[in-house]
């Protein structure tokens, strides 16, 4: 079983996506036990970079879908 480009392209972005989510939770965590405002701004940083990937894959998304299917 071998996965197409746009499939791989696809699941790296998406598993991009759960890891910034992943540290930024840490993150919080991190703030939340005392560790000061760098686990805060950390966080802050990698949710937002999750944001951004989730709607960079969502346009891949539409893009590959309006290319029609692989040959």
């Amino acid at each position: 079983m071998s996965l197409s480009l746009r499939s791989f392209h696809l699941f790296f972005i998406a598993v991009s996506i759960l890891l910034s989510v992943w540290v930024g939770v840490w993150g919080i965590g991190s703030y939340r036990s005392g560790g000061g405002v760098t686990g805060l701004v950390f966080a802050a940083l990698f949710l937002l970079v999750g944001f951004v990937l989730l709607v960079y894959w969502v346009k891949v998304r539409r893009k590959f879908r309006e290319m029609g299917p692989e040959e």
